[in-house]
């Protein structure tokens, strides 16, 4: 329980540091979006087909230069929809995801819009309802764009790929998820 606090706990601490001595810029944004998701359990024939979801969350984060740091939480809420019957004791319907990060961004600096490349790591937690909890790192990339509307206001759309894997009472749960975030961010 206390080393899914640590890492968000370490981000924040680093972010509201380095923000005041060499970032240009510091913001907090709240996104929502899409999740697609690909889940596969190891050692067992359920497949289960491809099923969207909605997400949102919050971010903070600070840029210079080029580059950006990012933190971030989402929440997204998942059906499982089986495409056979499930083995008995695999009959799972839905899941919740909870992931604190981190990303490094990439800005390609043009007018207006920019452009970013991301990469990041995170803690997952899921909880398959009525089977099974765990938390696990996780890795994603991703590209979007920023564009600022104000001094204070910007709009930023995000593509990302996360890929996970969690042990659930020795079942192997192989996550691939896609998100589409919205986030508008305030800037200080």
């Amino acid at each position: 329980m206390k080393k899914r606090f640590v890492l968000p706990a370490i981000l924040i601490f680093v972010f509201i540091l380095t923000s005041h001595s060499m970032a240009q810029d510091f913001y907090i944004g709240v996104k929502f979006g899409l999740a697609q998701q690909k889940t596969k359990f190891e050692e067992l024939e359920a497949i289960y087909a491809t099923e969207y979801s909605t997400v949102y969350g919050f971010c903070i984060g600070t840029k210079f230069m080029n580059f950006g740091l990012e933190a971030h939480y989402f929440h997204s809420d998942h059906h499982l929809l089986p495409k056979e019957e499930p083995p008995p004791g695999l009959d799972i319907e839905r899941f919740k995801l909870n992931v604190f990060g981190a990303n490094v961004l990439y800005y390609i600096r043009i007018p207006v819009v920019q452009p970013y490349l991301s990469a990041g790591i995170g803690t997952y937690n899921v909880d398959v309802v009525g089977f099974a909890k765990d938390s696990s790192i996780g890795y994603n990339f991703g590209i979007g764009a920023n564009a600022r509307l104000t001094d204070l206001v910007s709009l930023s759309a995000e593509g990302k790929y996360h890929l996970v894997k969690f042990d659930l009472n020795q079942i192997e749960m192989d996550l691939k998820e896609f998100t589409w975030y919205l986030s508008v961010n305030f800037h200080f």
